[in-house]
């Protein structure tokens, strides 16, 4: 069998990019009807954190550098992606599980918005819902498109989902210890540093998060971080392979880890260029959070690893 070449990196981008936009937009037109209908009692959280807008400026530019950034973590892994009959089951996860309900984002849709925030279920639900329909349709319209240019449309590979079972176990313990700790030691220390407690009374968006200061709350995240890593670990494991043998193999675990979760997620980039205040209020803003989290992720993939590379070789 031939081996498959990956399309020009900046006509792919066109491609992949376009679909998701357009994808975008049939969804928003569709769910933001569905919300007009909610009393707005049942519409809180979506009506704060708006997860779908339709013509505005800021909402279509976030929605083209998300594209973006998700064309541009699949393109290593594009063989994996487009040349194999699970492709479409790993696209799907990737882009609907693992970056909307495994988001950094405490948004509705995502572990960390019902572990942090009174957002009421159903809501997560209609987001969730949503979001399931527009990447189903992304994943169905982009695979069209790419088997129509591709030159190599019927190499598709047999992979396994999950191979290696035997290994599943240590690794998902692995990677859910070192999440749990990355996770907690990272935060404790950004929250001293970077003024947290302070946020939390002034932000607005924090008016919907949970009172985090007693031992039920306290034993949500602690639960809700273990099913978090859990979670990350399974459906990052269709990747494995295309990273632990490489000698940099951690650089595209991050680039998976912190691509999707963060730039993946729907919210993080729209809001990131509708930031409104002067230049020194904006780099301000970016100490809460976005260093914490870019930097869990990036001390979490270099400790995983080098324990799972060395745990291969045991």
């Amino acid at each position: 069998m031939k081996k498959s070449k990956k399309p020009h990196l900046l006509v792919y981008l066109g491609r992949f990019t376009t679909v998701h936009v357009v994808c975008y937009a049939i969804t928003a037109i569709l769910f933001l009807n569905f919300q007009s209908l909610l009393p707005e009692t049942k519409r809180i959280a979506l009506d704060f954190y708006e997860p779908y807008r339709l013509f505005d400026f800021y909402a279509i530019a976030g929605q083209i550098l998300r594209g973006i950034a998700f064309a541009l973590i699949f393109y290593p892994f594009y063989g994996l992606i487009f040349r194999n009959k699970t492709g479409k089951i790993i696209l799907f996860a990737s882009m609907w599980a693992l970056a909307l309900f495994g988001s950094v984002e405490p948004q509705p849709g995502s572990i960390e918005g019902i572990i942090y925030t009174t957002t009421p279920f159903s809501e997560h639900l209609f987001v969730l819902v949503g979001a399931g329909f527009q990447m189903l349709l992304f994943v169905w319209l982009i695979f069209k498109w790419e088997s129509h240019v591709s030159e190599t449309e019927n190499l598709k590979a047999d992979y396994d989902f999950f191979p290696n079972r035997h290994k599943i176990k240590g690794y998902t313990i692995r990677f859910a210890v070192v999440h749990l700790v990355t996770y907690w030691v990272i935060g404790s220390i950004f929250y001293q540093l970077a003024g947290y407690r302070e946020a939390l009374e002034s932000i607005e968006v924090f008016e919907l998060w949970r009172e985090l200061e007693n031992l039920p709350a306290v034993m949500l995240v602690f639960g809700g971080q273990i099913f978090r890593g859990i979670f990350l670990a399974l459906l990052l494991y269709p990747f494995y392979h295309s990273y632990i043998s490489k000698n940099h193999g951690w650089a595209y675990l991050y680039l998976l880890l912190a691509g999707l979760t963060i730039l993946g997620s729907p919210i993080f980039l729209r809001e990131f260029i509708t930031f409104q205040g002067t230049i020194a209020e904006f780099f301000e803003s970016l100490v809460i959070g976005v260093p914490e989290i870019f930097s869990q992720m990036l001390v979490f993939s270099l400790i995983f690893f080098f324990w799972q590379k060395r745990a291969e070789k045991l």
